[in-house]
């Protein structure tokens, strides 16, 4: 004899429809969010490598830097070493900047031009922001040129800072050393012009009494 089964009501029916669906979404979802979570748990960990990578990194420029500056300030004769491997190897970095204003100096004062021209040359090319710094890369690259009797090229090395650091301290000293290396290389209008500039502009600067008496020899 066949047993008889309830009929079941439309209620029930859409009851009955209704866990089936929320049991399939749950596991759905739980399915998905297992995903979820493992492709967020990779993220977060490639990105704690990443930056645990990147301390390591300026960890070790610190300590190269530190170790070639002390040298350097203590005379020590490895410096010019650890200063021109430090800049081969962190050539991006603030620091390198640094570090090619230090080596630009000390080649200039043992008067090894070429070489101090190159670190000089390569600061004003990869780096603008450091008024001080800026001042002395352009300044010493213009005396290297001044040593070399190639005045035209100096003043146009000064006049070129006048440009870019527009706000400048320095503006007098650079306009007096254009306006002094225009009048060595015999360019009238150009020593003028710079030399007007410190007169007119910068008439309470101590560089303006040098101004009038180039001005006055011209």
């Amino acid at each position: 004899m066949l047993r008889s089964h309830k009929k079941l009501t439309r209620k029930e029916l859409k009851q009955d429809s209704l866990v089936i669906f929320t049991a399939q979404a749950i596991d759905y979802l739980r399915d998905k969010w297992m995903k979820i979570g493992g492709t967020i748990l990779g993220i977060v960990v490639i990105v704690a490598a990443t930056l645990f990578i990147v301390k390591g990194k300026e960890r070790s420029e610190i300590n190269a830097f530190d170790t070639a500056m002390n040298a350097y300030n203590n005379n020590a004769p490895e410096a010019m070493d650890l200063l021109k491997k430090f800049v081969e190897s962190y050539s991006g970095s603030e620091r390198a900047a640094g570090a090619m204003i230090q080596l630009g100096n000390h080649f200039y004062s043992q008067k090894d031009y070429d070489s101090a021209e190159i670190y000089f040359m390569e600061y004003i090319k990869n780096f603008s922001k450091d008024p001080i710094y800026g001042f002395n890369a352009y300044n010493g690259l213009g005396a290297i040129y001044e040593e070399r009797v190639e005045y035209g090229k100096a003043g146009e090395i000064y006049e070129e800072f006048l440009e870019n650091y527009e706000n400048s301290p320095f503006l007098p000293i650079m306009c007096l050393n254009a306006g002094k290396a225009y009048f060595l290389d015999g360019d009238r209008d150009a020593s003028i012009r710079n030399l007007n500039i410190i007169i007119n502009d910068y008439s309470d600067s101590k560089e303006k009494q040098e101004a009038i008496f180039y001005k006055e020899m011209l």
